[in-house]
């Protein structure tokens, strides 16, 4: 066993740059006591929809709505759909307190087939409106922020991180919830994520999905940088450290170089779930033995 743990150490290592490698043996001794495993998400059997199209009227400094434009329309969603994919991520552009609305589309959401997934992203609201929906297989995934200073200059509001934070935990007396934490959110800077992983440690979650930011065209944040990678991966390191639950990397963070880097690093910090993971990183760990498992749907949903 030894020598296998030494041998797809090197592989690893030889995937990052000279100035991964301190941190990359500051975390690889915790990482050998975890469960070598990791589950690829790749969720072809999952939907993006939009209950508001390409609208959003918070146009956040991140995304200025760019991500809904590649959402189908819930009004469009027709049979075929129901046959092709098992579950649907409903998500939608937010109004102007954070809420995406998803209250005004509980019917048509509910004509959906019953077995269908449902991974909502609500933006900031509690489970009232909602409730309908209990009974459904239901996945809420709600996005965290640390600090009133990143929800204010990200999102363009005023509420307070401890309104946020009480939403989270009245969507969790209803449903699954998946915090989201979004690492480098203001502009490529950690803020208040540390903050994030405190709540969290006091109120543990069924899995806790990270992102990274990238800066998108057309945004306010396009000119930015993505987050220094050993500052983010230490954020999940914690995680890992001080949560007894699973640790997902998201699909949305930056390709490239940077993306393998942080692939091979959130990894060995403790992300056992990763969303479309670097190739190489992964042939090096299927060639070392390391179980790689197949989720074909968000990795936000219970995994079956």
């Amino acid at each position: 066993m030894s020598q296998r743990l030494d041998a797809l150490r090197r592989a690893l290592g030889s995937l990052l740059p000279p100035e991964d490698h301190p941190l990359f043996d500051r975390l690889w001794n915790a990482a050998s006591n975890r469960p070598l495993l990791l589950r690829r998400s790749r969720p072809h059997r999952t939907l993006a929809v939009s209950v508001t199209g390409p609208q959003c009227e918070l146009r956040c400094s991140h995304c200025n709505g760019h991500y809904l434009e590649a959402m189908r329309p819930l009004s469009a969603l027709d049979s075929s759909d129901y046959e092709t994919f098992r579950s649907f991520l409903i998500s939608g552009g937010s109004d102007c307190s954070g809420r995406v609305p998803l209250s005004g589309h509980i019917d048509r959401i509910l004509r959906m087939p019953a077995e269908a997934g449902l991974n909502l992203h609500v933006g900031v609201q509690g489970a009232e409106s909602l409730l309908p929906l209990k009974g459904r297989p239901v996945t809420v995934s709600y996005d965290l922020a640390g600090d009133a200073e990143t929800v204010r200059e990200v999102y363009g509001l005023s509420r307070p991180v401890s309104e946020i934070e009480a939403c989270y935990l009245e969507l969790a007396r209803h449903f699954r919830v998946v915090p989201h934490l979004t690492l480098g959110l203001r502009g490529g800077a950690i803020s208040g994520e540390p903050h994030v992983i405190d709540f969290l440690a006091a109120n543990p979650p069924a899995a806790l999905t990270f992102l990274v930011f990238r800066p998108t065209q057309n945004t306010p944040y396009a000119d930015r940088q993505a987050p220094d990678i050993h500052e983010a991966v230490a954020i999940i390191a914690d995680a890992a450290a001080r949560l007894a639950c699973p640790i997902h990397l998201g699909c949305m963070r930056p390709s490239g170089l940077y993306r393998r880097r942080f692939d091979v690093l959130a990894w060995v910090a403790g992300a056992r779930v990763i969303v479309m993971p670097e190739h190489e990183f992964v042939r090096i760990l299927a060639e070392h033995g390391v179980q790689v498992e197949e989720q074909t749907e968000c990795c936000s949903l219970e995994y079956a």
